[in-house]
């Protein structure tokens, strides 16, 4: 299973009273594939098109240009049956679990709930959900729970098992340690690393934290404005950038 991206951009519609031709361009021209088990790190200011590129590979925003492709298949072109194996290879962990999460519901049904939307039954949900929490390292207990009743390290984690639930090669995670403690980043990244390594998982991880970036990922790309500046190993990009840009946001 492969996943590409094609040449994408991304243009938003212009504002009311401007001319024709003016748009919001969010991202231009990026490409790249994601090769199993490896990570490619986007990094980039606010405003660089990081979040925008990751939901278009999510395919929850549709390029304006390009292609992004599963197995070859335009992800504009699939069918319904195609739309949900998609959403199963391909899972988001976004930034805030606090957000992203039911409040009113308890963990187990948050777990459970892509579970229930596959026809699992109710054996194989509760199965399923307990050998979830013990791959990211959380006990049964926080079943009965609600998501106010815990840390946002642990919620993140949970965030992390519900992208996990139906077996997914792709993680896509957008600023997912920016809301937690500097104490506590340093688990989730070696959560998602253990992870990676059991799974065979591959990631686009989007950070505006660059050493975090640089010990997650195998490849990098630096955008700017919407605009890949510079692309290639994440060593090389770290020890030898090549871009202005690169070189004023690593402090060169």
């Amino acid at each position: 299973m492969t996943l590409s991206v094609l040449n994408v951009c991304k243009k938003y519609p212009r504002l009311r009273g401007r001319s024709k031709s003016e748009g919001t361009i969010a991202v231009v021209d990026v490409s790249f594939t994601l090769e199993p088990g490896k990570t490619i790190g986007v990094i980039g200011e606010s405003g660089s098109g990081k979040s925008t590129l990751g939901r278009m590979v999510l395919n929850l925003e549709t390029p304006t240009g390009g292609e992004i492709l599963l197995d070859g298949v335009n992800t504009k072109k699939m069918d319904a049956q195609r739309v949900i194996d998609f959403r199963k290879a391909v899972q988001p962990v976004f930034q805030d679990p606090r957000s992203g999460l039911n409040w009113k519901h308890s963990i187990a049904h948050i777990i459970a709930e892509p579970l229930m939307n596959a026809r699992y039954n109710r054996k194989a949900i509760a199965a399923r959900s307990l050998e979830l929490l013990d791959q990211v390292r959380l006990t049964p207990q926080v079943l009965k729970r609600k998501p106010r009743e815990l840390s946002g390290g642990m919620l993140q984690r949970i965030a992390i098992a519900r992208a996990l639930a139906l077996n997914p090669r792709y993680l896509v995670c957008d600023e997912i340690l920016s809301a937690l403690d500097v104490s506590i980043q340093a688990g989730v990244v070696n959560l998602l690393l253990d992870l990676q390594r059991e799974r065979d998982l591959s990631m686009l991880f989007i950070s505006h934290d660059l050493e975090i970036v640089r010990h997650m990922s195998d490849d990098v790309i630096v955008l700017h404005g919407g605009v890949v500046v510079e692309q290639g190993s994440a060593v090389e990009i770290y020890k030898h950038p090549k871009a202005e840009y690169t070189k004023y946001l690593l402090g060169s």
